[in-house]
């Protein structure tokens, strides 16, 4: 009978750790003694702890991992499910629990734990930075411009501080849907964001704000190097031909404040330089903040 157990506990640990592809580093732990066994491994983890041969007790590993492996902010989060107590308490024999954190070099990873029996658990963790990235596109990216959205910005720039911030939108936008449709309307804004994107630096951040809105923040950029800039992306802009709308001209008017200060209160001067820009059609108006 106990061969029998012991074998069918074999077998689970085999098809956990199958069902574990794609983490970096599976490994079983005895709650009783708090021995730890490797399974496999590929994360720099162990070779950064100098960990090699024999592994410390599942405690000791811990709080290794935890000091080099997470980040601190974090670690409340891990060091809670990885409490053998709380295991025992409110883990189920065959249940897992996950979650998730940031190491120290900012890449989100997940620790994964699923009990074998009482006293036996399978424990995996691995970098998920593709994962979250894929995550946020889709919460944080326009679909149809490919550039951040207004999401983004109220969830992470309306509280930053930059050195620029510009607001533009498409001249005659509306005239633009009316007279060749939205689809045209949409080539349009998708060709524009192309070509905002492609005049920054990869410290900018371009934001679809809304509609034919964009925002622009520029962080450590001189005034001479904006202004040069902001030219070549309005020509950026005039320069544009959609292949199915070649009779469409595409022109962009900008508000572009300058000097140090939250994006928030940034963004009301850039707006309304934006309303006087447009006066023109196609111009830049810029001030100091």
């Amino acid at each position: 009978m106990k061969d029998n157990l012991t074998a069918e506990i074999e077998r689970l640990k085999k098809i956990i750790s199958a069902l574990m592809y794609g983490y970096n580093s599976i490994f079983e732990a005895d709650l009783e003694t708090g021995k730890v066994s490797l399974l496999q491994t590929d994360s720099a983890f162990f070779s950064e702890a100098g960990l090699t041969g024999e592994l410390p007790l599942w405690d000791d590993l811990i709080n290794l991992y935890l000091k080099i492996g997470v980040y601190e902010e974090d670690a409340d989060i891990v060091r809670h499910i990885v409490n053998r107590e709380y295991i025992r308490e409110h883990l189920e024999y065959g249940k897992g629990v996950a979650q998730e954190f940031r190491n120290n070099h900012g890449i989100y990873g997940e620790m994964k734990i699923v009990r074998i029996d009482e006293n036996m658990v399978i424990v995996a963790f691995a970098e998920k930075h593709q994962a979250i990235i894929e995550r946020k596109n889709k919460i944080y990216k326009d679909s149809l411009t490919l550039v951040n959205n207004r999401k983004y910005y109220d969830d992470y720039l309306e509280l930053q501080s930059c050195q620029a911030l510009v607001m533009a939108d498409i001249d005659h936008f509306k005239n633009i849907n009316d007279q060749f449709g939205h689809l045209c309307g949409d080539a349009a804004l998708k060709a524009v964001a192309n070509r905002i994107q492609s005049g920054v630096r990869d410290s900018d951040t371009v934001v679809r704000y809304g509609g034919d809105e964009f925002l622009i923040v520029f962080k450590n950029i001189s005034d001479e190097v904006l202004q040069n800039r902001m030219q070549q992306m309005r020509k950026a802009v005039n320069d544009i031909v959609l292949d199915e709308y070649p009779d469409v001209k595409l022109g962009m008017s900008f508000g572009v404040t300058y000097g140090n200060g939250q994006i928030r209160d940034m963004l009301k001067v850039a707006d309304e330089l934006l309303y006087e820009a447009k006066k023109n059609r196609n111009s830049i108006l810029i001030k100091a903040f």
